[in-house]
């Protein structure tokens, strides 16, 4: 098989995302069942150097993708006529045909088909742009691939595709342990006594949630919130909303605003927070929820999709928009005896041992076979 994946962005790519590539191409690669593979990035993004030397896979870059151009450009053109794969993967729900190779599309991002309250004006124009040109591409796919039974419901409800052009897929995590490292940034008074929540700092995200939550936590043993995540030159209105929230309620000191963590350091706050915190308005797949059980946390999120599905009964859920009952749900956690928090310590260790990054491959490799199949069975 001679896979072309197109990661097609128009110059960025999220952190669950280059994870996701990181752990899928080299597994890919390696399999008997596989010839060949052609990735093609935006020339930004610089994917061959994240890896070291890769068996049968070939880096072409180029220029970033431009939203709701469907043609593919002369390089990319050039490139896949002279590696002819047998199925082009895209993993962005983002339209792209070629010479009528089967496609198989992923749904990597579900923010566009939601409502998302707070977000710019600009934002709320790029996600319709992209819902368009992602209904057209689920639709025109040969097959698509969901990363959780939330995406794949909201396709056949919403889009009405059919249950048989869609594959559940979950994503997995690495299950080896990780070193840790104390991030500088967090105050030493604050180790064990501190709230922690990652992700891009951005609306979708629901930070206002767990900020609004520490007025109600005043009384407890919580000293603080730390915050891991990037936040771009759009969002930051945003964060300056959220930082005048805090002045204004004499809580600045209590949220520690700490950009972006190297695994070493996310794993350290995992490991050393009395809660993690999801806020996600909407996710398809929810990697930081594993990330957060692979390392034995004590999880409280919103009950938005589909992070019911991802953490099961391992977290404590609140509804999105109550930081008052959020409180209540850190508060009961943090109430627990130490027994039934060991047991929740190993109930969130069992269940993320259950993404697994080989069964992703295996099952995304058998959905591009069938690509295969299908488009050769009509062929004939």
């Amino acid at each position: 098989m001679r896979i072309a994946i197109v990661n097609m962005t128009t110059g960025g790519m999220s952190g669950g995302y280059r994870k996701y590539l990181q752990n899928v191409l080299p597994r890919m690669a390696v399999r008997p069942d596989v010839e060949a593979i052609l990735c093609a990035s935006p020339e930004l993004l610089n994917v061959q150097g994240w890896f070291g030397s890769l068996p049968n896979v070939e880096f072409a870059r180029g220029q970033p993708f431009r939203i709701l151009r469907h043609k593919v450009n002369n390089e990319l053109r050039q490139h896949l006529k002279r590696f002819r794969p047998d199925v082009i993967f895209v993993p962005t729900e983002r339209f792209l045909e070629f010479e009528g190779f089967p496609v198989v599309n992923m749904v990597q991002n579900m923010e566009p088909f939601v409502v998302v309250d707070g977000n710019p004006l600009s934002e709320r124009c790029r996600n319709w742009v992209r819902r368009i040109d992602a209904k057209r591409a689920l639709r025109k796919s040969n097959r698509i691939i969901a990363p959780s039974k939330y995406v794949q419901d909201f396709l056949i409800e919403r889009y009405n595709i059919a249950n048989k052009k869609i594959a559940l897929v979950y994503h997995g995590i690495e299950q080896f342990k990780r070193n840790s490292c104390r991030p500088h940034i967090v105050p030493e008074e604050w180790d064990n006594n501190f709230l922690f929540t990652a992700g891009s700092i951005r609306p979708a995200r629901g930070l206002e949630d767990v900020i609004y939550a520490l007025e109600y936590l005043s009384n407890s043993t919580i000293l603080g919130l730390v915050i891991a995540g990037e936040v771009i030159s759009k969002m930051i209105k945003y964060r300056r909303w959220l930082k005048n929230w805090l002045q204004i309620h004499n809580l600045s000191s209590k949220v520690c605003w700490a950009g972006k963590f190297n695994e070493k350091e996310m794993a350290w706050c995992y490991e050393n927070c009395q809660a993690f915190v999801m806020t996600s308005r909407v996710e398809s797949f929810g990697m930081v929820a594993v990330e957060a059980m692979s390392h034995g946390s004590i999880c409280v999120a919103a009950d938005n999709p589909c992070l019911p599905e991802i953490f099961a009964d391992v977290a404590a859920f609140y509804p999105p928009k109550g930081p008052q009952i959020l409180a209540k749900r850190v508060q009961e956690v943090l109430d627990w005896p130490e027994e039934k928090k060991q047991k929740i310590h190993q109930r969130a260790l069992t269940r993320a041992s259950q993404f697994s990054w080989d069964k992703c491959v295996e099952r995304t490799v058998e959905e591009l076979q069938k690509a295969i199949d299908d488009f050769r069975k009509k062929q004939d």
